[in-house]
């Protein structure tokens, strides 16, 4: 019996202390870390150790935290959260390209990223604002070649202009999704090192990298994220990660004509419309929607183009 008690209460310490360990082929180990260095990492596999290369590791996240904070509050939950260790801009663009899509209307392009395996993303309202047409191209890694995946059939389930986010939602899709996680509590500090991931001018899946320079930028009633991570037209949309891969931020907007002055919507308000999603639920009919533009009226006396038009209207 005390063998027995002894044994369970080895296997229930291994469980708490022990971390998923994720390779650059997308390999998990979850196991209790030994030893951590430079160059490698020793895992304990109970009955014997095992030493992987630091240059093969993407990220390592603590198991236990992780179960807590990706569970969702509820069932409805859209989106999760993670605490993981701090990672390289490298390791964590390796990780996270893959969740970061290129959003294309009419009108133009913008950037996107999927928030769960369902197919949920989220994106600038601006980028498909009036459109009704909308295409997201999924990158897919597949060993050296990369894959491009056009979905069409896009529903839009949500739409907050204010703040400028909108989330929409993939359809009839049998790709595997690879999904962002958030911070679980903001916690922001100015100087710290943040990278964008997006589409700017089309170029795919490009990451630049620079610091916090704001966390507090007031632009018409909403306070703003202020960065130095260059950004250009394409980039609207994309996520902003800190330096543990978590999304604090939604890129959306930067001065053309000034270098480094950029900004972002804080991650906190994509909570919100998420965690209150119906009260933002999308309303084909609804022309306060800010996405139906019904047609102006016609003026009073307007003539067609063959018709001579009377002074009085000119």
């Amino acid at each position: 019996m005390k063998i027995y008690f002894y044994i369970v209460l080895t296997i229930l310490a291994a469980n708490v202390f022990a971390e998923d360990v994720v390779l650059k082929g997308g390999t998990k180990i979850q196991a209790p870390l030994l030893k951590e260095s430079d160059d490698a990492v020793v895992l304990d596999l109970g009955y014997d150790v095992l030493r992987i290369p630091r240059d093969e590791i993407l990220a390592i996240y603590d198991a236990q935290q992780a179960v807590e904070s990706t569970v969702p509050v509820d069932s409805n939950q859209l989106y999760t959260v993670k605490s993981p260790h701090r990672i390289s801009t490298e390791e964590a663009a390796k990780l996270y390209a893959p969740s970061v899509v290129l959003v294309k209307t009419a009108a133009g392009i913008g950037s996107g990223f999927f928030i769960n395996e369902e197919g949920y993303l989220i994106t600038n309202f601006h980028v498909i604002a009036g459109e009704k047409h909308i295409a997201i191209t999924q990158f897919l890694l597949e060993g050296k070649i990369l894959r491009r995946v056009v979905h069409k059939d896009v529903e839009i389930v949500a739409t907050a202009p204010f703040h400028d986010l909108v989330v929409l939602k993939i359809k009839n899709f049998d790709t595997q999704i690879t999904p962002v996680f958030f911070e679980p509590e903001e916690n922001l500090s100015i100087g710290e090192t943040v990278f964008a991931i997006g589409n700017p001018l089309g170029l795919e899946r490009t990451v630049t990298e620079g610091v916090l320079s704001q966390t507090h930028r007031n632009f018409g009633g909403i306070l703003y994220l202020q960065v130095d991570a260059p950004v250009n037209p394409g980039n609207s949309g994309g996520p902003l990660f800190n330096s543990r891969g978590q999304v604090v931020g939604i890129i959306n907007m930067g001065i053309p004509t000034m270098e480094g002055l950029n900004f972002a919507i804080p991650a906190r308000h994509a909570k919100y419309i998420l965690d209150h999603i119906d009260a933002f639920a999308y309303d084909a009919t609804n022309p306060e929607s800010g996405f139906v533009y019904p047609d102006p009226p016609r003026r009073p006396g307007k003539f067609s183009s063959d018709q001579k038009e009377p002074d009085h209207v000119r």
